[in-house]
Formats: structure tokens, C-alpha cells, sequence
């Protein structure tokens, strides 16, 4: 969980539901007035949200996607503001919670609802695979593209009917006839239910689009209610159909049903009641802006994203006073906003009040404005570090000088490697027959001799197999922190063939309030069960403490079969080497840290961290490997070369066939790395090539992927088992050689 400042206990919390307008700008002023001892997190199922603004003119190819894109994930990092990617099931306002399907809900102290709103729909309308849904926007693109897709690749008749001829549905229609006109066949036809189009706006701004309409051979028709829909039609209230191929609903705004099953007061459409204060009439502590409220002062006050915006420094003024115990100030909304419509031909409509204006300097105007809100929602890129900070040059990457900006977590927290070895060659640690592998076999987990009679089908061979893994949170979300930090910890018995079974776990909690820290090891706790159940572990039990960090670890215990291990020290000389998962996590955790980590990269490098390495052991263990590690905390070329020391062998490494995650190329030439790297960058002396050794040997990993040696008539059915078991970047990165010098090598071609 965020805090602004670590140094005060986090006292309340604020969650944000929804990527509004009004909750985009309690972001942005939390990034310059943070609250101490407050934690802020946004929900919003997606990661990134178009700008509602600026989506008639993306569709009419007047922007690229990422010109009107919002990063949530940059968004809120960069403001120290946890970002929960996730859809809301409901709302408890007697326990003041926010409820999810798959994870634990969220307790506040201060809700603020931003959902916006939804078209409104005839019965069945949105099961139907030829409707196209006005919101959420990113669906709509979504949906656009692959309408475009599909005229690209059977032309022929297609006629598209637009239901609602308000201010959306007509810059919709005019960009959708710009995008779509040119393929053959195609038609639109605009539906508006009222005597004329935009009614909410003055009729010269009608007359504007209607002659528009008319300039480009676009059937629109007034007085036309749709009352249903069907397969390849729709119904008018007069019982006429019409006839169409899709269904663009841009009909007037509805109340999510979240809001309705809240047990909140809600008028007779089902949009929040609040007060001047944006306050819920029946619960102080619950906010709600944008579409999704309706004004008790202001009864018939259009659902704009203009009133959103000021409504957001409303919201975060009240916020803040609320939870100071101080007068909140009420919103006023303006008798008149500037509007400005795009026709789809260069020019814009400007509405001010009764004032009517076209031209394209109303176009270019329009332009400025809505670019000024995307800079203002997009983070500065931070500056790239320092010739001492970065790794990208050779001598650099040797010198281990590189101090970034902040430490790591996950497994770019951990000891250096040299530090370690160091520290355990200097340890008095004991033989023992009770112990076949420990400390001084250099595997990754301890193998224990017990008692045959307890286990397994063949328990003169049972082994014991335990391991642990502690290290401070990565991520602001508990419960995903608690989901990969489970996979990490059990990972080092699946790169030894050992299944595990049970886990006991060490958590250390930020201090905070009470309620607040039960709810977070609630949160961390489940996360780790989570995992657990998908792979037959039982947690059994733990210790907690309290502390600056979040931070989990567990101490894992599971059996193998003696004559079965994967050990490092049996790499044989043609074995080619598999790596199951991309490298990279180190240095884009590093840029999340950094606030410079876009939601493109984060989102993949979670669902990385998030798979198992159980079904790739079982795979390697089929194919007949025998050597086997985990890459994580030393990179790939650290924990290689421990095999290869084991081993008595050498590598050669293909880097082109080295998959890596989605933007560490770009953080790294940026010399955003994890604060292990410099540390991992020692080891670059043995490495040989005709170029400088790349940034992902020495990258950290959290929850990485395996390495294994697998013989080289087996390789192809190995990688097609890895891809069919959830293993989609398993790749060949090289093969194993005999050691030509006095210590082995990895050589890179």
C-alpha cells in the first residue's frame, strides 16, 4: 500500500472506484499535496483508459491509440498511489468495503464512486454480438477495430445503424462514415428518438451536423425511438424495423447496477443521491462524482465530463477536510461550459452558453485543450541516470558503481551473490547424515533423509526437501505481492524436481493502524493461499512482526525421490539449455519504482511473474533432465554459472533467442536497472563475446523462469510440451560445452 511519507503510519485510507475524470484529478493533486499518514488507491478494471475527448478523432484517424491513451499504472506511481486492476462486484457501506470476485475486498475510510455511466439498452441488447457498446471506451475501440477488420476482409454490403443522436452518437457517426466511408458497400443510418438532433444543445448546433450529415450522404432520422432490438435489426416504437448489420448504442446515460445494490440512496434512475459536498445523502464517509450522481441542488445538471474535472478539486478539498474533521466547501457548477464538438472535417462546433460558433480554429482550439489534459495526465519521463547510476556501457557494467535512485524488492533486494559466498565460506557449518544436500552442495534448497515409512510409494527413496525465501514487497498491492512472493518461494523445489507441500510464512506489516494492518495481512495472507491452493501447498502456519516495509517470506517444505533430483552440478557437454520464462523483471520493476513503467509492460510482466514453474519441472522431469535451476535474484548469468562451476562445463549462449519482457530494452537505455544489478555485474569478467555483455544477463528476476539442461534429442518435444503446459516464451537460449580453461565461461554468439 502507497504512503507518501514511510515515516508516518498509515491512519486512513481513501479508495477511489473508477478512472473519472474528477478521481484523474485527485490523483494529480495528491502527486503535490499528499496527505501524511494517508494511503490512496484507484480501482479501475482497466490499465489504461482513453480520453473521452479525443476519441471522435482517433476513430477518424486524426490520432494514434497512445495519443489518447491514459496510463493508469504510470498514472498512479508516479503520484505514490496503489493502482488496483480490477472489476468491483460491490459495495459495503455498513462494513466500508469494496468488493471483488477474485480477491480480498478493500477497506476505506473514504469512498469516492466515479464509475460514470452506461448507454442505455434494450432488453438483450448487449448480448448480441452485432451490438457495439458506447462505454467503457477502450471496449468500443476494441470493438471498432475489428468491425474495420472484417470490411477489410469480406467487402460487400454492410450497414451500421448509430441509436442516439446526442452529442456522442453524432461525433461517433461523422468519424465512423470518415474511417469506414471508404469501404465498399458500406452504409450508416442515425437513430435519435427526439424531434431533433443534440436537443440539449442550442438548434444552431443541431443545423451544424445536420447539414453535415446531409454534405455526405449519412441517413439520419428524428422522432425514430428505438424500442428493441433483434438479429440484423432493430425495432421503432411506430413498429417499424430497420434493417442493419451492427448496432452502435450511444443512447442516454445509465446507472450501473453496482450503485443500485449498494443499500445507498439512488434517484428513480439509479444514480447516486449526493450533496453539494459530493457526499452520499445517507453515508458522509461515501463520495460520488461524474456521471454516476445526481445532484440533489442540481436536479437536471447534464452528465458532462466538464463538471467531472471541477469536480475533482471539490472532491480532493473535501477528502481531506473530511478526514480532518473539518467544513467541507460545496461544488458550484457554472450556468455555462465551453463545449467543443468535432465534425470530422477539420472544423469543430464551440457552444458557450446560447453562443454558437464553427471553424477550424474552433478544430485547432480544441486540439490545445484536450492535449493540455493528456499532459497533465501523463507523468514526465524522469531523467536518465547518470554515467556513474547506469550499466549500459562495458566498463561500467564491470566497475559495480551503479546506485539507483531506490532499492528493489523482490529478488533485486536481495544479498549480492559475492556477499553471500563470502559470508557462507567463512561459516563452521557442520556434516551431517541426516542431510544429503545443504549449504555446501550449492542447490537452491536443503534435502533432508526421513523416516520411509511415512511416505510415498516408494519411500526408501523419499527425500526431504526445504527451502526459504524472504524479501520486502515489489509491488503496492498486497495480495499480488502475496501470489508471486508464494510462486518465488516454492520455486526452488520445482528447479530440484521436489514437490511441495506445506509452507510456513514470515510477514513483516508497515506499521499503521490497527484495523488497516489486519486488513493488509488479509490482504498479503490470501494472496499466498491463493497460490497455495492452485498447487496442493498447505500454509500451516507463520510469524509476523511489524516494521518500516512490507515484506513476506516462507520457509517451504515438500519430498522427492533420492536418484531423481535436478541438481546443479549435472550439466553434461551437448545439452542445450531451456529457459521457460522472458528475463527483464528486475529493470522494469526498477522503472514501476521509478513511476517511468507503462501499463503494457506491467501488465504482461504480472501475468509472467503469476505462472507456476510446477508444470514446467514436470516437463523437464518427463524429458529426462537431470540439471535444473531457477533464475531469479542473481540473473541468468549468476545462477548459470553456479551450474556450470558445479558442473565443470562451459556455455554457449544464442542471445538472440533470449525472449525478454516487453520495455526492458527501453528502461535500461534509459539506465533504469534493479540495485542488484551492479552486484549480479561482477561475474561479467566471464563473460566472452564480441560485444559487451547485454544488461539482461545481470537483470534480477522475481518469480522467474527455469533453466534446464535438456538432451539434445528431446529438445523439440520438450518445447512443445513447455508451450502446451502455460510456457509460451520457452525457448532454447544455448547449449552446454566442455570447459576449455582453468574456470568455466559463457561464451555469447
Amino acid at each position: 500500500m502507497n504512503s507518501n511519507n514511510s515515516t508516518f503510519p498509515i491512519e486512513k485510507t481513501v479508495v477511489l472506484v473508477g478512472a473519472g475524470n474528477a478521481h484523474l484529478v485527485f490523483v494529480k493533486r495528491w502527486t503535490m499535496r499528499p496527505m501524511p499518514g494517508v494511503a490512496v488507491t484507484l480501482v479501475n478494471e482497466a490499465a489504461t483508459v482513453p480520453y473521452s475527448a479525443m476519441v471522435p478523432a482517433h476513430i477518424g484517424g486524426e490520432y494514434p491509440l497512445d495519443e489518447i491513451t491514459i496510463d493508469l499504472v504510470r498514472l498512479c506511481q508516479s503520484a505514490r498511489v496503489r493502482f488496483v486492476a480490477e472489476r468491483v462486484t460491490g459495495v459495503d457501506p455498513v462494513g466500508r468495503r469494496v468488493r471483488f470476485a477474485d480477491r480480498p475486498p478493500l477497506v476505506y475510510d473514504v469512498l469516492s464512486l466515479g464509475l460514470g455511466s452506461l448507454p442505455a439498452l434494450p432488453d438483450h441488447a448487449a448480448d448480441s454480438d452485432a451490438s457495439i457498446i458506447l462505454r467503457p471506451l477502450g471496449g468500443l475501440l476494441r470493438q471498432i477495430d475489428a468491425l474495420e477488420e472484417r470490411l477489410t476482409k469480406r467487402p460487400g454490403p454492410f450497414h451500421l445503424v448509430v441509436v442516439g443522436g446526442g452529442a456522442s452518437g453524432c461525433e461517433l457517426a461523422l468519424a465512423l462514415h470518415k474511417r469506414l466511408g471508404r469501404h465498399s458497400g458500406f452504409r450508416l443510418t442515425l437513430l435519435q428518438g427526439n424531434t431533433r438532433l443534440l436537443p440539449e444543445f442550442p438548434a444552431a448546433t443541431a443545423r451544424v451536423f445536420e447539414e453535415a450529415f446531409r454534405e455526405r450522404a449519412i441517413d439520419f432520422r428524428v422522432d425514430a425511438r428505438v424500442t428493441g432490438a433483434g438479429d440484423g435489426f432493430v425495432l421503432l416504437d411506430d413498429g417499424k424495423r430497420v434493417e442493419c448489420d451492427a448496432v452502435l448504442w450511444a443512447t442516454q446515460a445509465a446507472s450501473h447496477r453496482l450503485l443500485r445494490d449498494s443499500g445507498l440512496p439512488v434517484d428513480a434512475a439509479g444514480f447516486l443521491r449526493v450533496r453539494d459536498t459530493l457526499q452520499s445523502l445517507a453515508d458522509p464517509a461515501v463520495f460520488g462524482t461524474g456521471d454516476c450522481v445526481a445532484f440533489e441542488s442540481h436536479p437536471g445538471l447534464p452528465k458532462n465530463g466538464v463538471y467531472a474535472v471541477r469536480e475533482g478539486a471539490v472532491l480532493f478539498d473535501n477528502v481531506a477536510a473530511f478526514l480532518r474533521e473539518k467544513p467541507l466547501r460545496p461544488f458550484r457548477p457554472r450556468p455555462f461550459y465551453l463545449t467543443l464538438l468535432n465534425t470530422a472535417d477539420g472544423r469543430a462546433v464551440l457552444r458557450y452558453g446560447p453562443l454558437v460558433l464553427t471553424g477550424r480554429w474552433a478544430r485547432r482550439l480544441k486540439d490545445r485543450i484536450d492535449h493540455a489534459w493528456m499532459h497533465k495526465m501523463t507523468p514526465p519521463t524522469l531523467p536518465a541516470l547518470s554515467a556513474s547510476e547506469g550499466l549500459s556501457e562495458t566498463a561500467r557494467s564491470r566497475s559495480g558503481l551503479v546506485e539507483p535512485l531506490m532499492r528493489c524488492g523482490g529478488c533485486g533486494s536481495k544479498i549480492s551473490g559475492d556477499v553471500l559466498s563470502a559470508v557462507l565460506k567463512r561459516l563452521d557449518l557442520p556434516d551431517d547424515p541426516r542431510v544429503l544436500l545443504g549449504v555446501k552442495g550449492g542447490e537452491d534448497a536443503a534435502v533432508h533423509r526421513v523416516k520411509p515409512e511415512l511416505f510415498g510409494p516408494d519411500p526408501e527413496h523419499l527425500l526431504e526437501v526445504q527451502t526459504v525465501d524472504y524479501f520486502k514487497a515489489f509491488l503496492d498491492d498486497p495480495y499480488l505481492f502475496g501470489r508471486i512472493a508464494a510462486l518465488n518461494a516454492i520455486s526452488d523445489l520445482y528447479a530440484m524436481n521436489a514437490r511441495p507441500f506445506s509452507a510456513l510464512a514470515i510477514a513483516t506489516i508497515p506499521n499503521a493502524r490497527g484495523p488497516i494492518q489486519e486488513a493488509q495481512l488479509y490482504e498479503l495472507l490470501s494472496g499466498a493461499v491463493h497460490t497455495f491452493g492452485q498447487v496442493g501447498v498447505v500454509l500451516t502456519g507463520g510469524h509476523t512482526t511489524e516494521g518500516t516495509d512490507l515484506a513476506l517470506g516462507f520457509a517451504v517444505t515438500g519430498f522427492a525421490e533420492e536418484g531423481r533430483l535436478f541438481q546443479k552440478s549435472k550439466l553434461r557437454p551437448g545439452d542445450r539449455l531451456i529457459l521457460t520464462k522472458p528475463l527483464g523483471s528486475g529493470a522494469i520493476l526498477a522503472a514501476w519504482m521509478r513511476g517511468e513503467c507503462r501499463a503494457a509492460w506491467f501488465t504482461p510482466l504480472i501475468a509472467g511473474m503469476l505462472l507456476s514453474n510446477g508444470p514446467a519441472s514436470v516437463v523437464f522431469r518427463d524429458a529426462g533432465v537431470t540439471a535444473c535451476t531457477d533464475v531469479t535474484g542473481f540473473g541468468l548469468a549468476g545462477h548459470l554459472l553456479e551450474m556450470l562451476d558445479a558442473s565443470g562445463v562451459s556455455a554457449r549462449l544464442t542471445t538472440k533467442a533470449v525472449r525478454l519482457y516487453q520495455g526492458f530494452d527501453e528502461v535500461v537505455s534509459q539506465g533504469v536497472v534493479s540495485s542488484l544489478h551492479a552486484g549480479n555485474a561482477h561475474t561479467a569478467c566471464r563473460i566472452q563475446g564480441k560485444v559487451a555483455p547485454p544488461a539482461w544477463l545481470f537483470d534480477p528476476q522475481t518469480s522467474g523462469g527455469l533453466l534446464g539442461a535438456v538432451p539434445a534429442e528431446a529438445v523439440a518435444a520438450t518445447l512443445e510440451a513447455l508451450h502446451r503446459a502455460g510456457c509460451i516464451d520457452a525457448a532454447v537460449i544455448g547449449e552446454v560445452v566442455p570447459a576449455a580453461g582453468a574456470a568455466p565461461v559463457i561464451s555469447l554468439h
